[in-house]
């Protein structure tokens, strides 16, 4: 299937785009929590980084205190204050 029939198809659908193409969903709440759905596992932990891995990009949590709140095969919760999320 081309790039620009995929493309119209996922339109028509009005299926979300990143739910097909596999990245990764980042939620921030409040600047102390973030839910990460998608992730393909824990990349690195520590109390100040946290770092998953996605489709073709790393998650990276910079913060003080940070903690996994809960993780399952598909989502991923982080608290603690956190100063940036960045997508590498």
């Amino acid at each position: 299937m081309t790039e620009k029939l995929f493309q119209r198809v996922i339109q028509k659908l009005d299926i979300p785009a990143e739910s097909i193409s596999g990245a990764p969903r980042v939620t921030i709440s409040g600047g102390t929590r973030v839910l990460i759905e998608g992730h393909k596992g824990l990349l690195e932990y520590a109390e100040d980084r946290i770092a998953a891995a996605g489709s073709g990009c790393r998650v990276l949590i910079k913060g003080e205190n940070l903690g996994l709140v809960a993780m399952d095969r598909d989502e991923m919760v982080v608290s603690g204050r956190l100063w940036a999320v960045e997508i590498e």
